[in-house]
C-alpha cells in the first residue's frame, strides 16, 4: 500500500480489468433559478386536476412534479426543512435535484407514460420549498424572528426566487435504470435503508 498518491499508474498492469461503478444514465444538468420552480408549483395550484389527469400514476406531486410510487416518503422534520430554506436564503450550495424527462403517450389518452417528468432526487427539499411558500414553514429573519412566506416582500421574495439551484435531468423509460439512478443518488452520503431503497 503507498502512502504517495499519483494520478496515474505507473505501471501498465495495474489496468488489470477492474472496473469500478459509474452512474447508469446519462445525466444533463441546467443552473435555474428557484423561479422556474415556483412557475411551475403555481399552474399545478391553478389547475390539479390536468396534472392528476396526465401522471395518475403518480403517486403524490411535490411542487407539481411526479413522484413514483417506489420512492420513499417525506422524511425530512420541520427543523431540517426550516434549515434548507434558511440555506437558500444564505446563499448556500443547495446541491441539485434530479427529475426524467418525457417519456411518450402509452396510448391516445392526456396521460403521460409511467415515469415520465417523474422527480428522482430532491423530494425532501423540493417538499420543504412547497411548505414555505404555502406558510406551512417559518425561517428566522436577521433578527431572529421566524416569518412566513407571506410576510416577506417583493424585494426579498426576488432575492429568494432567483437563487440558483441545479436542475440535472436523466432521459429513459427502463423502469429499473430509474429505480438504480434514485438508490444512487444518496449514496454515501445519506445512504437510504434497504426499506427505502427502489431496486430492490
Amino acid at each position: 500500500m503507498s502512502s504517495i498518491f499519483l494520478r496515474y499508474a505507473d505501471d501498465e498492469i495495474l489496468d488489470s480489468g477492474i472496473q469500478m461503478p459509474q452512474r447508469p444514465l446519462a445525466t444533463a444538468s441546467h443552473h435555474f433559478p428557484i423561479d422556474l420552480l415556483a412557475c411551475g408549483f403555481e399552474k399545478y395550484q391553478a389547475d390539479p386536476t390536468s396534472f392528476h389527469a396526465q401522471y395518475p400514476w403518480a403517486a403524490r406531486f411535490v411542487l407539481g412534479i411526479p413522484v413514483p410510487s417506489w420512492q420513499r416518503g417525506l422524511v425530512w422534520n420541520a427543523g431540517q426543512q426550516s434549515r434548507f430554506i434558511l440555506a437558500v436564503w444564505s446563499g448556500t450550495d443547495l446541491g441539485s435535484y434530479i427529475t426524467n424527462e418525457w417519456c411518450g403517450y402509452p396510448d391516445a389518452g392526456r396521460a403521460l407514460a409511467e415515469n415520465s417528468q417523474i422527480l428522482l432526487d430532491g423530494q425532501q427539499r423540493l417538499h420543504s420549498l412547497e411548505a414555505y411558500f404555502l406558510d406551512r414553514l417559518a425561517t428566522p429573519d436577521i433578527q431572529g424572528q421566524p416569518r412566513l412566506w407571506s410576510e416577506i416582500g417583493r424585494v426579498e421574495r426576488k432575492r429568494f426566487l432567483s437563487t440558483i439551484f441545479t436542475h440535472s435531468s436523466v432521459c429513459s423509460d427502463d423502469e429499473f435504470l430509474l429505480r438504480k439512478t434514485y438508490d444512487l443518488c444518496a449514496q454515501g452520503v445519506v445512504a437510504r435503508t434497504h426499506d427505502q431503497r427502489a431496486a430492490r
